[in-house]
């Protein structure tokens, strides 16, 4: 490993019962903890398969997905969630401990990413003084940011939230960086609504299948 290429990943993860309110709609608690077990082994995997990643670790406010999480190998950070932005700057500071140079914040509820897409996402990322490249957003389906890159690591604020997309552009811009857009299948299709989870479940392949045959609301 070398600290002048060193890459951390954060994975900011609720606990699986209480953390989707717009899926306790649909799917009952019990059903809501293993969907949020699977899509979080997915992310896990195909991040930790991923070239150019040197740690990983998981935020969350809960016991079980930190140890998940430590299970697939990734440190575990506690942290009574403040909401997403907070609880990122609480990766950042333990990133900065760890002498990252590089920041990839990815979400947990991704079930279509694969390592390829990882790879695709971080390959065109230049040093430092390349001030055009060293900032990727992957832009979900509805405008929002579903993984981020920076370099160095506090190149700009967390804006995650409604049209995080653009806010995060704009922030680049004012920071006197172009961020570079990226898009593909895996990072576009997050899991955060019933409407999601019928594109989830019309995918009779990738979808699990215990997932078709559980009790819906």
């Amino acid at each position: 490993m070398s600290l002048s290429n060193h890459c951390v990943a954060l994975i900011p993860v609720r606990d699986f019962r209480t953390g989707n309110s717009r899926l306790a709609q649909t799917l009952d608690e019990n059903t809501r903890n293993q969907l949020g077990r699977w899509m979080l082994e997915r992310v896990l995997k195909a991040v930790g398969s991923a070239e150019r990643i040197d740690e990983i670790a998981v935020i969350s406010d809960s016991a079980e997905v930190l140890t998940l999480a430590g299970e697939h190998g990734a440190v575990g950070l506690f942290n009574k969630s403040g909401g997403l932005n907070n609880d990122l700057e609480i990766g950042r500071s333990w990133a900065k401990e760890r002498n990252a140079c590089s920041l990839l914040i990815v979400h947990g509820d991704l079930p279509f990413l694969t390592a390829g897409e990882v790879n695709a996402f971080l390959e065109d990322s230049k040093p430092p003084e390349n001030a055009g490249r060293d900032i990727r957003i992957a832009r979900s389906k509805d405008g929002g940011t579903t993984a981020l890159f920076t370099r160095p690591i506090d190149a700009i604020p967390f804006l995650f939230g409604e049209r995080s997309f653009e806010k995060h552009s704009k922030a680049a811009r004012r920071y006197g960086r172009e961020a570079q857009s990226f898009e593909s299948f895996g990072f576009a299709h997050d899991i955060d609504s019933p409407e999601d989870l019928e594109f989830l479940l019309s995918r009779e392949r990738e979808a699990p299948a215990w997932l078709a045959s559980a009790p819906m609301r």
